[in-house]
């Protein structure tokens, strides 16, 4: 089967955007498929966003052409004279977008074409433009007209699905959960989570990995580890960003800057590690797609720790495979006083769930079920 998938989201030259369609992609060229990819970037967006600008042509990577396409109008004109000439729509077998411009361009270049089974892939990101008034009078209604157009709805997560089938009509009966998964070779074996389920470290190793942005919650983290007292703990922050001159004074002001390690920006390798020498992995985001963060934290044996009713909420259950939590420093702070509580067979249960789950749905078998789910729906 020949694959276009169209996205602003999939990195190109190392860049630093996540590699989970990247992932999808490679898998699905790993089953036999070929597979291609669109990049439209409305300029605009991808200047506010901080983004990489990359030239507009054609790329190849791991034996994937990428067509980079920079455009300064959203899309409003006819986009195919940006893509190579004998550039043809109707070689493909499935047209797969993601992320609001992923599902624009899709619309101008497949259109009302009938016989190409298309899906578009919800992020939380379609969910700003269908609920922002500034993406009222223009994106929201192209957006609403691509769902309606697609054969298939993916969505990212639970909580996702959730709320796009409240949005749009077109998403109630046509909509299925698509979420990514590690690969089995990070998943730590059953023996290593049967021995660390039985001891906390000491001091107790905590840890979290994110861009330090507001939205990521860092602050409540430090808060409610604060209001841990009778734990000695190290708390290890993965990431860098805007807000880490903030957070390092915040630790100063709470008087806990000797127990607050911040590594900085630092390889996934060396993520893996950490995450594998710690006990608890707490990432309390909002307006998340996802978050690969939680399940790597999973696979390596951590308890983790997510936001309620986002992101990941729905994959990780509370009191079964993990815990989720409203950012709210107490709520937190009594959550982690409340496992460290725990009987061990308690967190022996939650740990061997985790990894369970993780195994049943490693990166290639939710890759797999993710193309076999569109192909059952767009069959005739």
């Amino acid at each position: 089967m020949r694959i276009l998938l169209i996205t602003d989201l999939y990195p190109l030259e190392n860049s630093n955007e996540p590699t989970t369609l990247k992932e999808f992609a490679k898998k699905w060229q790993s089953m036999g498929h070929i597979v291609e990819v669109i990049r439209p970037n409305f300029l605009f967006n991808t200047i506010l966003r901080k983004k990489k600008i990359f030239p507009n042509k054609t790329y190849n990577e791991d034996g994937i052409t990428i067509y980079n396409v920079n455009c300064i109008t959203p899309f409003l004109f006819d986009v195919k004279h940006k893509l190579p000439k004998d550039f043809q729509i109707g070689v493909y077998n499935l047209v797969i977008s993601h992320m609001p411009s992923g599902a624009l361009f899709a619309m101008k270049l497949i259109g009302k074409c009938a016989g190409i089974p298309y899906c578009a892939s919800v992020h939380s990101s379609d969910i700003t433009v269908l609920t922002k008034p500034a993406y009222k009078h223009f994106f929201a209604p192209k957006l609403l007209q691509a769902y309606k157009r697609a054969d298939a709805i993916s969505s990212r997560s639970v909580v996702l699905a959730e709320k796009i089938r409240e949005l749009s009509p077109y998403a109630v009966n046509k909509t299925f959960i698509a979420p990514s998964g590690v690969d089995e070779s990070i998943i730590e074996p059953y023996e290593y989570f049967d021995k660390k389920a039985t001891f906390f470290n000491e001091p107790l190793a905590i840890c979290t990995t994110a861009k330090l942005i507001k939205r990521k919650n860092v602050d409540v983290v430090l808060k409610a580890v604060a209001k841990i007292k009778e734990q000695n703990f190290v708390l290890k922050i993965m990431g860098d960003g805007p807000e880490a001159d903030n957070l390092k004074n915040l630790a100063k002001e709470l008087k806990i800057e000797d127990k607050v390690i911040f590594t900085g920006h630092i390889p996934n390798k060396d993520v893996l590690v950490t995450l594998r020498q710690s006990d608890i992995f707490v990432l309390l985001s909002t307006g998340e797609t996802f978050g690969m963060a939680y399940l790597e934290a999973a696979a390596r044996g951590d308890i983790v720790i997510a936001t309620k009713n986002d992101g990941v909420d729905g994959i990780i259950k509370d009191n079964e495979n993990g815990f989720t939590c409203n950012p709210d420093a107490d709520e937190l702070a009594d959550l982690i006083n409340r496992i460290l509580k725990m009987p061990k067979e308690e967190i022996k249960r939650i740990m061997l769930a985790q990894r369970e789950y993780l195994y049943q749905n490693n990166s290639f078998e939710v890759s797999k079920r993710y193309l076999d789910k569109i192909m059952s729906v767009c069959a005739p």
